[in-house]
């Protein structure tokens, strides 16, 4: 796949709000990757509408156009997901939030911050 048909194809791709970008050209030694944008609220600052742009999704000049389209499927689920993460709040934190430090959460685990039922109760 080449730059011109990975654009032919993305321009068939709709989402409402999403355009989806390609950044580099396929170009040796430059890893090209699929990027959407999309206004949203900003969600650190109440009120204001923000321009949003995805997580970078790797592209192979080898991958079908299936292939392609799949991914520009899976970055919008992503999106869509990750947006659910920074609004969804429990006693006013965002407790399943996209952006904790990986580090933070490993400390999280081994310091044994998990809810377990007891035995012999309800499965």
């Amino acid at each position: 796949m080449d730059i011109v048909e990975a654009k032919r194809v993305l321009a068939e791709v709709k989402f409402p709000g999403f355009s989806f970008l390609i950044h580099n050209a396929f170009a040796d030694g430059e890893p090209t990757y699929l990027q959407a944008a999309f206004d949203a609220f900003d969600n650190d600052r109440p009120g204001v509408i923000a321009r949003q742009l995805t997580r970078k999704w790797l592209l192979s000049r080898h991958m079908t156009r299936s292939e392609l389209v799949q991914t520009a499927f899976k970055c919008v689920l992503t999106s869509v997901e990750h947006e659910t993460r920074e609004q969804f709040t429990y006693k006013g934190a965002r407790v399943f939030g996209p952006h904790f430090d990986v580090e933070g959460l490993v400390q999280a685990c081994k310091a044994g911050w998990t809810e377990k039922r007891e035995e012999g109760t309800a499965q």
